[in-house]
């Protein structure tokens, strides 16, 4: 779980602004804030805003909360919150200026879900949604969106591990829940940027990946050329394989 940051201490640091001045008002009224991080020049801050918070049980999850969204370029924005953030959209869950999750990149609907409903966990609220698997919770720091994940990659001289999932493929879970939690395979990728994506997502065509069975893992450098792809599920030790490999032709 997420370590709580306190953004702020005293009122009388805050300067005028929306942003504090949501954060006033949700503070006065006792409801958790919910601030989204765009940029204008942001495809999947669109695809965020568009599809994610439009869907109608994302709505019914969040109906608890006051929601605002921000540019990344605001003032406030980079005096509070710039320093807790690598890239758009990010979206920030707060009570009494007290940062309590932090989803990072584009999020589907059943992706977004848990994390909002974790954050209800951890104020003591009641769930208004049911089978809510918390993905926030994993050991994992995933990455959801493609182009941020090789935007990162390349600022940090990392390498990209694409996961390619189905919420309706029961072995995707199986190596999601039991290998990629491995500490042995976790300790084996820390030189790469994971991204976790779904079969479904078309936008996953225009870099030219078409798997063929679920789950697909593809190894990349941070320009996008093909390392090695594992297709299916594979124990911890065979899937370690298949990491050092990727890393020998780096």
């Amino acid at each position: 779980m997420r370590k709580i940051i306190v953004l702020i201490a005293l009122e009388a640091t805050l300067m005028a602004g929306e942003l504090t001045n949501s954060m006033l008002e949700a503070k006065r009224q006792g409801i958790p804030l919910m601030i989204m991080v765009a940029s204008e020049t942001c495809t999947y801050c669109d695809k965020m805003t568009n599809i994610t918070l439009k869907d109608a049980t994302v709505k019914e999850s969040m109906k608890d909360f006051m929601f605002i969204k921000v540019e990344q370029t605001d003032k406030d924005v980079q005096r509070f919150l710039g320093k807790h953030m690598k890239y758009p959209p990010t979206i920030f869950f707060l009570s009494k200026y007290k940062i309590l999750n932090k989803a990072e990149g584009y999020l589907s609907p059943s992706n977004f879900i848990p994390w909002v409903e974790d954050t209800k966990k951890k104020l003591g609220m009641k769930s208004s949604v049911s089978q809510v698997t918390d993905s926030s919770s994993s050991s994992i720091h995933w990455m959801y969106d493609i182009p941020s994940a090789v935007d990162y990659a390349g600022q940090t001289s990392k390498q990209i591990m694409i996961f390619v999932n189905s919420s309706n493929s029961k072995w995707s879970r199986e190596l999601e829940s039991k290998t990629l939690e491995s500490s042995k395979v976790q300790n084996a990728l820390n030189d790469f940027v994971l991204v976790k994506v779904e079969k479904e997502d078309a936008g996953i065509s225009s870099y030219g990946l078409n798997p063929t069975h679920i789950p697909t893992v593809y190894f990349m450098t941070s320009g996008m050329r093909t390392l090695v792809t594992a297709k299916g599920f594979f124990s911890a030790n065979d899937f370690l394989k298949y990491i050092n490999y990727a890393k020998s032709k780096i």
